[in-house]
């Protein structure tokens, strides 16, 4: 079959196929990310996730306990996933797991969510406050670990 041009439409696609093919193979890999690139932007991240939590209305004079503790777990969450979708460095190339640290973030959101959802009382609410405070704390000494200084918070 020819167009009106002369050309079989098979020929067209077979050239266009192969040059794309020889683009794809000539653009040069990407460059690993390197540990000083990797918790350059860790840091960036916690750093403005540090500068919004005590932003946040006081409860309970300006803001209830339940909305306060769900606006600390979405932040954390919000957090965690720019973390889970950073380029890791290899593998030797950072003191401590960075995978460790994003699951290190998601635990004080699911307790600020677990008091969020009401517990059971005061009780609870001391008990997951608690909590909060010994994930903080544990956070932290992954933070150091990693060599990522910023990204420690207060208890």
């Amino acid at each position: 079959m020819r167009t009106m041009h002369g050309r079989r439409p098979g020929l067209l696609l077979a050239i266009a196929v192969c040059g794309f093919g020889a683009f794809v193979g000539c653009s040069e890999p990407a460059e690993p990310v390197t540990a000083e690139a990797y918790l350059d932007a860790l840091e960036a991240i916690c750093v403005g996730t540090t500068a919004e939590l005590p932003a946040l209305p006081a409860p309970p004079e300006q803001i209830s306990v339940t909305d306060f503790a769900t606006r600390a777990a979405e932040l954390l969450d919000g957090e965690a996933d720019r973390v889970d979708r950073l380029d890791v460095p290899d593998d030797g190339a950072l003191r401590a797991d960075p995978r460790a640290f994003a699951r290190n973030t998601e635990e004080p959101a699911d307790a600020w969510r677990t008091i969020a959802d009401g517990g059971g009382g005061s009780a609870d609410l001391v008990a997951s406050a608690d909590l909060v405070r010994q994930l903080v704390l544990g956070r932290n000494d992954l933070a150091e670990e990693i060599g990522a200084p910023a990204c420690r918070r207060d208890g």
